[in-house]
């Protein structure tokens, strides 16, 4: 929550090649935390094949920007974790 907060207030400087690394940053995040959980990893798993929406209004990368129009990338990224784990 406390990096959210420092990524939205840019009091910090973003490192200069964030938009090329924040994807693979995000699947590493996403990655540890499902492999190190067994129950977070259980309620991925029960998800089965379908399609994961981040549905909020206030982000339009990660989520859906709450209209459906936006990149959904943390969607995707839950999905590809969900697709490794199922292997």
């Amino acid at each position: 929550m406390k990096a959210a907060e420092l990524g939205r207030t840019r009091k910090v400087r973003i490192r200069a090649n964030w938009d090329h690394m924040k994807d693979n940053v995000m699947l590493e995040a996403v990655r540890a935390k499902f492999t190190q959980h067994a129950d977070l990893q259980t309620l991925l798993l029960e998800t089965g094949d379908a399609t994961l929406i981040e549905h909020t209004e206030n982000d339009a990368y990660w989520g859906d920007g709450g209209d459906g129009k936006g990149k959904n990338r943390l969607g995707k990224i839950l999905m590809k974790v969900r697709e490794e784990l199922n292997k």
